[in-house]
């Protein structure tokens, strides 16, 4: 499901409509919807006049279906609206909040209006604008693959650690571990027969 599957529908409960849902209250902790967050009226976009805990939707469809309608302040958690401006670390603007990938009320990525898409991870905080995390200088924590293991280590099932970059720059093959790691390895592509031009 998508943001924008949720985004200006219409909330109900037992078929009365009582809103129009315009974004969601999002836990940056756990990175689950906690809360849908709705307006009474179309009037203004990003306006929000009531909001409801994610545990009373009985059913997404043409509408929102809701078991009650008890409004709750949205507590711990970031809103997050279609349309919010996105901005990295260090202030550069990265576009526009277009849609978030949501699965099973868990948010995973945030697409943005110029094609680019993050990991929800990276989300630092979110107000009338979206911050995204500094990203680390070596790809500390990512899976190495399975060609490149023995290069590296014993372990079958290894991580990138400061251990292991320190053997990769002993062992000359820094550049090789950096580019067989996202994002410049070739999806779907063996990396050892790679050709690099």
């Amino acid at each position: 499901m998508l943001l924008s599957d949720i985004t200006n529908k219409t909330v109900s409960v037992n078929t009365t409509p009582r809103g129009i849902c315009r974004g969601i209250g999002l836990s940056l902790k756990s990175h689950a919807v906690r809360y849908l967050l709705c307006a009474s009226t179309q009037a203004q976009e990003n306006a929000i006049d009531f909001s409801v805990n994610v545990s009373a939707v009985s059913e997404i469809g043409d509408t929102i279906q809701l078991s009650r309608l008890r409004s709750v302040f949205p507590k711990n958690c970031v809103k997050i609206f279609i349309g919010r401006p996105v901005y990295s670390f260090d202030g550069i603007f990265l576009g526009k909040v277009e849609d978030l990938e949501i699965r099973e009320f868990i948010a995973t990525r945030l697409f943005t209006d110029r094609g680019e898409v993050y990991p929800i991870t990276s989300v630092t905080a979110c107000s009338d604008a979206v911050i995204l995390k500094k990203e680390p200088p070596y790809p500390l924590g990512q899976r190495i693959p399975a060609p490149l293991l023995y290069l590296y280590t014993d372990k079958a099932d290894s991580v990138v650690t400061k251990p292991i970059l320190r053997g990769a720059i002993q062992k000359g093959a820094l550049v090789k571990l950096t580019l067989s790691l996202p994002p410049f390895n070739l999806e779907n592509e063996p990396i050892l027969k790679r050709k690099f031009f």
